[in-house]
């Protein structure tokens, strides 16, 4: 079973990969332009065409999401990809014959373990494009997960190397039944620990002696010059109707970031959620669902019912993420590598 974001049709995701320079970009595109909505929490949260995504906006569809390493220089990427989609016919046709494109995406990115490496070239935008197909989403250390980590609160060795452990892209599904489908990708770059629900931590700040080290308990926090930012794309086929709707999904949906990284949200995180959807499901519920009707309809159920499902998808798609990300050599790193889970 697809269990990635590709499972909704008229969905397309790719990723542009550059291990040598730690960095890359993923790409989300809709066949048929799709209603987005954001919730960021993040102190240090950016994006490319954010605003309009917002509740009590005018709901102008979109082509694509994107995900970029390369902090602010990688939201570069943005235009890279509206250039592809103009060559490739994509968009709002504007001109007295029709002949101008507009087309119009969202995104935002991370602040990656290449930025200590090379310069992020606006062009991987468009590799991610280009490679963007129907198949199941690769996880790990690919597209914008490429340069992911997390675990950066407490630098070791006297406060020269950083203790992170390498995370990536990473997916999980949830079905609700009669053909709801709600599906999340998360880019997963926290400055904090990927923490199991057994409290056991999955990935994270490693301490000197073994083991990790827990941010309650560390008096001296050595953050250092790395920003953190875990972004997720969440995706289902429910018609919501309004932005207002859509935007309480993705307020839902952030609880799977808060149960599976600690601590999330702080000032050092960028960490940003997008909802869309492709709407072709409408009326999803059985007849059962009037009797939780909180008004005529029963659409605050609905919203209730895929945001606690996108919750649980978030939180498995960020273990999947460092699950299946791999060890990199890294200079600044504690040992000379950012390793991953021991599987």
């Amino acid at each position: 079973m697809n269990a990635t974001l590709t499972a909704l049709p008229g969905v397309r995701v790719g990723h542009a990969t550059h291990l040598d320079r730690l960095t890359g970009c993923t790409v989300v595109l809709f066949d048929s332009p799709a209603t987005v909505a954001l919730k960021a929490y993040g102190g240090g949260a950016g994006g490319f065409n954010t605003e309009g995504l917002h509740a009590g906006r005018t709901d102008y569809r979109l082509n694509g999401i994107f995900v970029a390493g390369g902090s602010s220089t990688g939201l570069m990427a943005g235009a890279s990809i509206m250039e592809a989609m103009r060559r490739d016919g994509v968009g709002f046709r504007s001109g007295p014959d029709g002949g101008i494109l507009n087309p119009s995406i969202t995104g935002a990115a991370i602040y990656d373990l290449g930025m200590s490496v090379a310069p992020f070239e606006a062009d991987y935008g468009r590799e991610a494009y280009v490679n963007a197909s129907t198949a199941p989403v690769a996880s790990g250390s690919v597209g914008a997960g490429t340069g992911a980590s997390v675990g950066k609160f407490l630098w070791l060795d006297g406060g020269t190397k950083v203790g992170a452990m390498k995370a990536g892209v990473g997916s999980a599904r949830v079905d609700l039944g009669g053909g709801i489908i709600v599906t999340a990708m998360s880019v997963v770059n926290a400055v904090g620990n990927v923490v199991l629900p057994t409290g056991q931590v999955l990935a994270g700040n490693r301490a000197e002696l073994g083991g990790f080290a827990f941010y309650d308990q560390v008096s001296d926090i050595v953050t250092r010059p790395f920003t953190n930012t875990t972004i997720t794309v969440v995706g289902t086929n429910v018609d919501l109707g309004s932005k207002e709707h859509y935007e309480k999904l993705a307020h839902l949906a952030t609880h799977g970031q808060v149960r599976a990284i600690n601590p999330v949200h702080t000032s050092a995180d960028g960490d940003s959620l997008f909802v869309f959807s492709t709407a072709t499901l409408r009326e999803p519920l059985n007849p059962n669902g009037q009797y939780f009707k909180e008004g005529p309809t029963d659409i605050h159920l609905q919203v209730d019912l895929l945001g606690h499902a996108a919750a649980r998808a978030v939180q498995e798609s960020i273990y999947d993420a460092c699950r299946a990300a791999t060890t990199v050599p890294f200079e600044e790193a504690y040992g000379g590598v950012i390793p991953a889970v021991d599987l």
